[in-house]
């Protein structure tokens, strides 16, 4: 019975461990099936991208940049091969002694020292950039591709800039100053501007490799996206026309304009700099950096000088019968101010005082005239503006009223400084494409186009409309300053009479004020000046004369008379863009 009790004790114990275990197992068995479940079902995706990662290496490859062009389909801006030494370390435990081989055989002045040390700590199976390969050494190295197993030549893209005369306005590529972008990004003018419209996206390349990161085999590639062109409105004809009739004598630039829509048709500066090898040249005293059409601002002289006469006949304070005597100064307060032609012009009316550029009769005016009426109207006709075109480093330039001089230089504004004003000196500042804007508002009635330089851009009209007899007057005035005896470019018809007639202005911009002594002596204007100090010559003009389409604006920085040096470069400009019909 004892027996039969502690044999039954006994089982009672078996059955609750086994149990026990069984309800362990069970348990075990079921975070283990959860586990796999996790794995194999709800993870699996993942589980499968990680595998694949351990297996496959994805290597981008650059982007290709959309290409540029003119406004007739000439490429200005593309994407170029080149081609590169390389060595990969993995190929050959002796590398150093291929890269000296390769330095003696082709000479390519390697520093022998710096790459060993560089390339002690680099990825063996990665590429290492040892120098540029041209035609002549890649020719050399395939003769004697046997002795080299570790350096092979592999092709890389560049951005190519096949004219010089448009690095000014393309820009140029560089590094990401961030570090953000990978690859070679836009950092000047157009192409920093359209920089993501013409970046486009990287490629891959998925190679299959081993644990120790070598390439086993390629196993597929997606190719790079090219970025979106760009057209622009310039026309490489008169581009590179526009820029062989720059004096290299001198610093100095040239816009172009179509006036019906405002497209840029050629904008030159000079000195310029090459894109394609181009380096940092900030310091460089000639600024070939500095696209003197877009940020070079200079007294415009008396280019200015229709919008004081549209301010007098706007406030009846003259009309084109008005007459001034001419003696060659004339006073206000205890100062004198005087005209450039010594002996005076006489009677003047607004007609011969825009046709010979009387400044007497301008001075007369402002006498009457409010600077802040003038730099408001000036304002509207396309000054003091800042035309953002996608250049870089636009400015707004300076035509000075009251509220500017008491914010500026904490001083009250006098009648004297509008008479210096009124015929483009003093604190007016200008820059050739503003001048080129001036008078396309002249010649539009007030409204006027805005300048732009991408093609397929719409245009924006800026400005207000002026009374039509106005602006017949000031447009009779400067027909008559080239195309009538007397008038200050009627020389152009007689050097050139054979080309296309023109209208248009002269100014002479002054660096340094003429000090009265100087005035008085007759030998003043052969004196030798120092190159820095002499004036600006300006000219901004149109054509054909009856049917203006052309807008040209010309300064040479201390060229002298506006009639002498940028007049006949600005006709000779007109009379191509006319003749080719740009």
């Amino acid at each position: 019975m004892e027996k039969n009790k502690a044999s039954q004790d006994s089982l009672k114990i078996l059955n609750r461990r086994s149990f026990i275990i069984t309800t362990i197992g069970l348990i075990l068995s079921l975070i283990v099936s959860i586990r796999l479940f996790s794995l194999q079902i709800l993870n699996f995706n993942f589980y499968q991208k990680k595998s694949v990662e351990n297996k496959v290496a994805v290597k981008a490859t650059p982007p290709l940049r959309g290409d540029i062009f003119d406004n007739e389909k000439n490429l200005v801006a593309a994407n170029a091969s080149f081609y590169e030494f390389v060595i990969y370390k993995n190929l050959n435990k002796n590398y150093m002694d291929e890269v000296s081989n390769l330095n003696k055989l082709i000479n390519l002045d390697l520093k022998i020292s710096n790459i060993a040390e560089k390339l002690n700590s680099f990825n063996a199976y990665t590429p290492f950039i040892l120098s540029r390969a041209n035609w002549q050494q890649i020719v050399e190295f395939e003769k004697n591709k046997f002795l080299f197993t570790s350096i092979k030549i592999i092709e890389s893209k560049k951005r190519y800039y096949p004219h010089k005369n448009l690095s000014q306005i393309i820009g140029y590529m560089g590094k990401s100053s961030d570090g953000e972008y990978l690859y070679p990004k836009g950092v000047f003018h157009l192409e920093k501007t359209y920089d993501e419209l013409l970046q486009g996206k990287p490629g891959k390349i998925f190679n299959e490799v081993n644990s120790r990161g070598k390439v086993i085999r390629e196993i597929s590639i997606e190719e790079p996206i090219k970025g979106n062109s760009l057209d622009l409105t310039i026309n490489l004809k008169l581009q590179n026309y526009a820029q062989s009739v720059l004096p290299l004598s001198n610093k100095g630039s040239i816009v172009v304009l179509n006036r019906f829509d405002g497209s840029i048709l050629s904008m030159n500066s000079n000195p310029t700099y090459d894109a394609q090898v181009f380096e940092d040249r900030e310091n460089d005293p000639e600024k070939p950096l500095l696209n003197r059409a877009f940020t070079g601002f200079y007294p415009p002289g008396s280019v200015f000088k229709p919008i004081p006469a549209l301010l007098g006949l706007k406030k009846n304070m003259i009309n084109e019968k008005t007459e001034v005597f001419c003696s060659g100064s004339t006073s206000l307060a205890d100062r004198n101010y005087y005209c450039w032609k010594k002996g005076g012009h006489g009677k003047v009316n607004l007609k011969k005082a825009i046709k010979e550029s009387c400044d007497c009769y301008f001075y007369e005016l402002a006498k009457k005239i409010n600077i802040d009426d003038l730099s408001e109207l000036a304002t509207n006709l396309g000054l003091n503006n800042t035309y953002k075109i996608g250049l870089s480093n636009a400015q707004k330039g300076l035509i000075p009223n009251k509220k500017w001089k008491k914010s500026n230089l904490e001083q009250g504004w006098y009648q004297g400084e509008t008479l210096i004003t009124s015929i483009g000196q003093g604190y007016n500042l200008t820059s050739p494409l503003q001048l080129a804007s001036l008078y396309s508002a002249l010649l539009n009635g007030g409204r006027f186009p805005s300048p732009k330089l991408v093609k397929n851009e719409p245009s924006k009209y800026l400005g207000e409309e002026l009374n039509s007899n106005h602006q017949k007057a000031i447009l009779n005035a400067l027909k008559a300053a080239v195309q009538e005896p007397s008038g200050t470019a009627y020389k152009l018809n007689l050097d050139n009479p054979n080309f296309v007639k023109i209208g248009g202005k002269t100014g002479t911009s002054q660096v340094v004020r003429i000090k009265e002594e100087d005035r008085e002596d007759d030998l003043y204007k052969t004196k030798e000046i120092e190159e820095r100090f002499k004036d600006h010559s300006v000219f901004v003009g149109y054509a054909p004369i009856d049917e203006p389409k052309y807008i040209a604006s010309v300064i040479i920085e201390n060229g002298g008379s506006g009639s002498a040096v940028a007049a006949p470069i600005a006709h000779k400009v007109l009379n191509f863009a006319y003749q080719e019909n740009v």
